[in-house]
């Protein structure tokens, strides 16, 4: 740890995804983005807390998958709040595994300029996303 040194100010380095459930969350997330759960130290991958994971360790961006509370608080599952847009080869295809996973597409693919498509989903949590894929020009 002593060879660490923090990314620049402002850079993102950790992702929550609220969940009422967090195995169902997992399950989708793994599914759809194939994402890698973590095991942290004294911690399984079967807590129904929070499930660690890292998105790219290049970029230095982890999160988890938390357990939402009861209550209104600052985490809760369900819209509104930050989208987060997941780089993917085929937004058609995604969208495919997105429903296989238990997920709702809640728009049609969009152009982003001459750059890339888009298209919005939920989440099994209620939470909003985004798969985005670059175009060949």
């Amino acid at each position: 740890m002593s060879d660490w040194k923090p990314p620049p100010f402002g850079t993102p380095v950790w992702m929550a995804i609220p969940a009422t459930d967090v195995g169902r969350a997992t399950d989708f997330y793994k599914a759809v983005f194939n994402l890698a759960i973590i095991n942290k130290p004294g911690r399984e991958d079967t807590s129904t807390e929070i499930r660690h994971f890292n998105l790219n360790p290049g970029l230095n961006i982890s999160g988890g998958i938390i357990k939402a509370p009861d209550s209104t608080g600052a985490l809760s599952a369900g819209r509104g709040g930050v989208v987060i847009n997941w780089f993917v080869e085929d937004v058609d295809a995604s969208a495919e595994l997105i429903k296989k996973a238990g997920g709702k597409v809640i728009s049609e693919k969009e152009k982003e300029s001459d750059f890339g498509l888009y298209r919005y989903f939920e989440d099994t949590e209620g939470n909003v996303g985004a798969v985005y894929m670059m175009v060949k020009k």
